[in-house]
């Protein structure tokens, strides 16, 4: 169980020196309200950055500090979990981030990133399940509905309670690595040990008989080793040549992954925008009445907004193809450098070969001309059937060392087959499957609405009437959208208490009663939350009409330029 208790800021946004702190747990439901610019959201933003260092709204960092004060910008988080108490710390100007456990400063990692791991694996969430389970804004909220199956299903895993197994497959690919690392010296020391087995039994055959012409063939055998020797080491020279002449830096290739990841990104949000833009043209040339406030609009009003829009949408429209040969200008100078860390690859491995071969060939001649000096005594004898022994008995070590490796890549083989997708964690999520779309119609039904919603166990959905049509969340209005959206995080918060993965007593909603929401939805909306049970929720509002059905009322206002919170009750 995660309990947050308490956020203090200062200097953050509107907000000034003197801070503002909200208990987090002391309430059983509050509305946050406050006129239009007053900083009541202010406290998504303000909890986001301090777990994650990313506000909830799309603000550039450097605009989170207060614009008058211009420094010492700090946001401070407590929370419970499993009867631990933590405190997190961060800032800017200067940049600072701590976070303590039961009074006590954990140590900083080597790297920032780590730490911030560190804190995420503590409370178990990640910023898309937080801004799923915890969060329910009108500014940057990403529905469920309109994300990719993946990220569906990072999300449900992390509900579920379930990562481990991803993280237990990203140790095992290592392991993998490893053995096959070990298994591949063991077959060549194998070789060796084979080759200079061989070696010994010639030595051993030579003493039995050797005589004059078999040393004349012992030299003429070294002349030709030592002559396959000089090829070798010009060969592995030539090599190196060649791996000189195709060098390219090792962090090339993760800045153009990176590049063409972030290329794709943009075309992605490009066209997500683009496609925002002529929805919103197509609502203006179309309805009547506005979707928040329900007045008619007026055609001078529709056409002006039609022209703005339709500007932004031709400014758009440009930017694609230049985002657009960005990327594929990323794609051509990615597949290219792929291209010769292949073949810096296939070097390194025929490097490796030729040096093998010439350890082979350096020992074998160190043999034979051993040989030339072993004489027919007894004691001669004795020390070439002894080297033959220690080398047998090496060759037998290898052998097993070789059945066990074999083995443990297939046991490792077995072990990556369970922890894919559609290994153990397929089996978890398909018995929480029929569960979770059960909650979500029972929440559906609740607010009125006249159709199913079922997720498959690859994380598509299905909408249908009660006439079996089928619909598509893109089809619904605003509306019916967010019952959908209301239906699968109140279905989250269920499945992460029956779990106890990511249950948490936090639930804040942003202007979700003011949007497009109908009266009798948004008055089953305040029965479900005035029902929930060891939850502390906040609903932000412009509208204090509602003040009646919450047990707390915060309300914000601008004195000096400077958000502040009345005394509330």
């Amino acid at each position: 169980m995660i309990t947050f208790k308490k956020i203090t800021y200062k200097n953050f946004l509107s907000t000034g020196n003197n801070g503002n702190t909200i208990y987090l747990n002391r309430t059983p439901s509050a509305l946050i309200s406050g006129a239009n610019g007053s900083g009541k959201s202010t406290i998504l933003d303000a909890l986001c950055f301090a777990i994650f260092n990313k506000p909830y709204r799309n603000i550039n960092k450097p605009q989170l500090v207060n614009s008058v004060n211009e420094k010492n910008c700090m946001v401070e988080v407590e929370f419970e979990v499993n009867k631990t108490t933590y405190k997190v710390e961060r800032g800017i100007k200067p940049n600072k981030f701590n976070f303590y456990r039961n009074g006590d400063l954990v140590p900083q990692d080597a790297s920032v990133k780590d730490y911030q791991q560190k804190l995420e694996d503590i409370l178990g969430l990640n910023y898309r399940a937080f801004t799923q389970i915890v969060i329910l804004g009108s500014a940057r909220y990403q529905s469920f509905m309109d994300i990719a199956t993946w990220e569906r299903r990072e999300i449900i895993e992390e509900i579920l309670d379930i990562t481990v197994f991803s993280r237990m497959n990203t140790v095992l690919k290592s392991k993998q690595e490893i053995a096959k690392s070990m298994l591949d010296e063991d077959e060549k020391q194998l070789a060796i040990y084979e080759t200079m087995l061989n070696a010994q039994k010639a030595i051993i055959s030579n003493i039995n008989k050797r005589s004059k012409e078999s040393t004349e063939k012992i030299q003429e055998e070294i002349v030709k080793t030592n002559g396959e020797i000089s090829l070798t080491r010009q060969r592995i020279a030539e090599i190196d040549s060649d791996m000189t002449a195709i060098h390219q830096p090792d962090s090339l290739l993760k800045n153009l992954r990176e590049a063409v990841n972030s290329g794709k990104t943009k075309v992605r949000e490009l066209a997500r925008i683009h496609k925002e833009k002529q929805d919103r043209i197509s609502f203006y040339e179309v309805e009547t009445d506005c979707d928040v406030c329900g007045q008619e609009i007026s055609e001078d009003f529709k056409a002006d907004k039609i022209k703005i829009i339709a500007e932004d949408k031709a400014k758009l429209e440009e930017a694609v193809p230049i985002v657009r040969e960005r990327h594929e200008k990323s794609i051509g100078e990615l597949e290219a450098a792929e291209k010769v860390a292949s073949q810096i690859q296939d070097l390194k491995i025929k490097k490796v070969e030729e040096n093998n071969n010439l350890q082979t060939l350096e020992n074998y001649s160190m043999t034979l001309t051993k040989n030339l000096t072993i004489d027919n005594s007894d004691s001669d004898m004795q020390k070439a059937r002894d080297e033959s022994f220690y080398l047998e008995k090496g060759i037998t070590n290898y052998n097993k060392c070789i059945i066990q490796g074999k083995e443990q890549l297939h046991y490792y083989e077995a072990c990556k087959i369970l922890l894919k997708d559609t290994g153990i964690k397929a089996k978890i999520i398909k018995q929480y499957l029929p569960a979770i779309n059960k909650l979500v119609n029972q929440y559906l039904e609740k607010m009125g609405a006249t159709y199913s919603f079922h997720l498959d166990e690859s994380f598509n959905e299905e909408i249908k009437s009660r006439y079996r049509d089928n619909f598509s969340y893109a089809s619904f209005s605003e509306g019916e959208k967010m019952r959908i959206d209301l239906a699968l995080m109140f279905t989250w918060r269920e499945i992460a208490k029956l779990k106890n993965s990511v249950n948490t007593n936090l639930l804040i909603m942003d202007e979700v009663g003011d949007s497009s929401l109908d009266a009798e939805a948004t008055e089953t909306l305040w029965d479900i939350i005035g029902d929930m049970q060891d939850v502390n929720v906040f609903v932000i509002s412009h509208k204090a009409n509602n003040a009646d059905r919450f047990r707390t009322f915060i309300e914000f206002y601008k004195h000096d330029n400077f958000s502040k919170i009345k005394d509330s009750k």
